[in-house]
């Protein structure tokens, strides 16, 4: 039976490589992260060019296949952990944020056009993949499974974030605002609890983890306010950022009826 000795640098965790005090991993903006943001950005325009024009029946097969696979790739992961690295896997439960989207994408790919589902792509999981394209953890080596899949899995759900706006749904509304924000709420509330009890950090909510933005945010609001003024601030700034994307959207949506 192999041990984490034999495992080669393509499979380390991040959680094993910070243990052990590897100094292995990529800048942010780095080469190598500007080549996935063009792919994933590039993607984005050929599915919003190609698949609002296309016929239903391939845009429903479009939808299964990208949920099938946001779906597959975190239990993959999962599965991957507990193999190789099993006193890990405690902290890889899937109560994180984005992991939620793997269970709604499978319910819009059954019930499409589902009106709450809708609201929170656009507002909660779209937004959420893109901080995780944008401010990737900076631990992983870049020929790596799991730094690979980070991209792949937040880079699919904003893909099929510009895919829903694209043929029409997760249109903005005001009370989409207000329903995410609940949704939020009610998540962090059991979560924060979880994470006290068991000392992890599910929603990154008792801590900033590798992640430049969180780290950023706790550095700025936990020297004077404690942890409980990090989470404030980090509802501050989604309820923030939900108001932007419903005006933004407002423009477009304007626009698109002008035309």
């Amino acid at each position: 039976m192999s041990t984490i000795k034999d495992i080669p640098q393509f499979l380390w965790l991040k959680h094993y490589i910070m243990d052990k005090g590897y100094n292995v991993g990529h800048p942010l903006f780095s080469l190598g992260h500007i080549i996935w943001l063009a792919i994933i950005i590039l993607i984005c325009i050929l599915v919003a060019k190609r698949y609002s024009k296309t016929t239903k029946n391939k845009q429903d097969l479009y939808r299964k296949i990208c949920a099938i696979t946001i779906f597959a790739l975190e239990y993959v992961k999962i599965v991957l952990i507990s193999f190789l690295f099993p006193h890990y896997i405690d902290s890889y439960v899937p109560l994180h944020l984005c992991t939620f989207s793997g269970i709604f994408i499978i319910v819009d790919a059954l019930w499409p056009n589902n009106k709450i589902v809708n609201m929170l792509w656009l507002y909660v999981f779209l937004p959420g993949g893109v901080l995780g394209i944008v401010s990737p953890s900076t631990t992983y080596p870049w020929l790596n499974f799991f730094s690979i899949h980070e991209f792949l899995f937040h880079g699919l759900i904003v893909v099929y974030g510009v895919f829903k706006i694209a043929i029409g749904e997760s249109k903005a509304t005001y009370k989409g605002v207000w329903v995410s924000t609940l949704f939020i709420l009610l998540l962090i509330i059991p979560i924060y609890y979880i994470d006290i009890t068991f000392d992890k950090g599910y929603m990154l909510l008792t801590t900033p983890s590798d992640f430049p933005l969180t780290k950023l945010l706790w550095n700025i609001s936990t020297p004077i306010f404690g942890n409980k003024g990090y989470i404030a601030l980090l509802l501050c700034l989604e309820l923030i950022l939900f108001h932007i994307i419903y005006f933004v959207g407002k423009v477009f949506q304007r626009k698109n009826k002008e035309a």
